[in-house]
């Protein structure tokens, strides 16, 4: 994967546990090499600080070798909240939802990291 893709969480949880999860999962991710942040969205008039889209990242640059550490990543945070999905879209226009029926499957990796 290349910079500028985006990851969009979904779960049957409140928001507010969902933007926990954002949080700490952007946090994990960046410790194990792959720059994460929130998307910030555009605020309105009358509206203060940085508005973020609800579950949403942004992620930097991904190399080869971080692919798997991403998928460790959200195996982690499925086996902990079994309703959390993902949707990843890469800057190309591939979307590829990632949910616990799909998390384990080798074909994934490919599907992230076109270069293996």
């Amino acid at each position: 994967m290349v910079q500028g893709s985006t990851l969009r969480l979904a779960a049957s949880t409140s928001d507010a546990r969902l933007a926990g999860i954002a949080r700490d999962l952007a946090r994990d991710l960046t410790r194990a090499g792959i720059e994460a942040h929130p998307i910030e969205k555009g605020t309105t008039q009358g509206e203060r600080g940085d508005a973020v889209t609800l579950g949403a990242l942004a992620l930097g640059l991904v190399t080869s070798g971080a692919v798997t550490a991403l998928i460790e990543c959200l195996k982690a945070y499925i086996a902990r909240e079994r309703s959390l999905s993902f949707k990843l879209k890469r800057p190309d226009g591939l979307e590829v939802e990632i949910s616990a029926k799909n998390v384990n499957d080798a074909t994934l990796q490919k599907v992230l990291d076109p270069h293996l």
